[in-house]
């Protein structure tokens, strides 16, 4: 006869071993992007070898391809990681702001020369597509894709915010939004080429950029107020 079953004689399923906690795995993931990051700026793209980004990271060789299975995407990865949270950030700011299409436009370009043109890894990455993409034509895409179509996009929906109301409107600069931007791309390009031989004043530049544009777009001349610019010369 069968003994009786009872909690006791019967064996509990052993408890699944404890993954790793997610802060460990951010950190390990930071640790390889910033590794990335050094090796596609000191070795360009094609030079640059998982194997060279893991060593740097201070992680086993096979390691690293638990978290990245090529090149490609590890690139891709270390560009969202530098730029794309800036125009992802920025759009869902302005997608919920009910801020002006003006004000929000202001606030577009600061932040074009705060985290993109005054940036020295964001520059790093445009001197490596520049360098580059005419060999992997890919890199120019994913560029092209995670940051220029964003960029534009957000730059659409803040012209055409408040059309209806008459304000900043221009059906040309909705189809061409590059040139509102394009005195910022000069700048980061001026900076690639002249580095500190002939720097310049980016804030200076910033605010004539601003003055430029919102001028433009009200079709005025004369110069813009200190409150366009979010406040004095000597605040900014």
């Amino acid at each position: 006869m069968h003994p009786p079953h009872s909690a006791a004689v019967i064996s509990s399923p052993k408890p699944p071993r404890s993954p790793r906690s997610q802060p460990w795995k951010d950190q390990r993931h930071k640790q390889i992007l910033n590794a990335a990051f050094d090796e596609f700026a000191e070795r360009g793209y094609e030079t640059t070898r998982l194997e060279d980004v893991a060593k740097r990271a201070g992680i086993a060789k096979g390691t690293i391809y638990l978290y990245f299975k090529n090149k490609e995407l590890l690139f891709r990865a270390v560009l969202r990681d530098q730029i794309t949270h800036v125009l992802r950030d920025f759009a869902e700011y302005a997608e919920n702001s009910s801020s002006s299409s003006e004000d929000l436009l202001r606030e577009f370009l600061v932040r074009q020369y705060s985290e993109l043109v005054a940036n020295a890894k964001a520059r790093s990455i445009i001197r490596l597509l520049i360098s580059e993409s005419h060999k992997f034509p890919q890199l120019a895409e994913i560029y092209y894709n995670d940051i220029v179509l964003p960029g534009l996009s957000t730059i659409r929906h803040i012209l055409e915010k408040n059309a209806g109301a008459g304000e900043l409107t221009s059906r040309e600069l909705t189809e061409f939004p590059q040139i509102l931007i394009a005195p910022g791309i000069l700048a980061v390009l001026w900076s690639l080429i002249f580095g500190d031989r002939h720097p310049l004043d980016l804030e200076t530049y910033r605010q004539a950029h601003l003055q430029f544009v919102l001028s433009g777009l009200r079709g005025r001349t004369g110069p813009a107020t200190a409150e366009e610019f979010g406040g004095s010369r000597e605040d900014s």
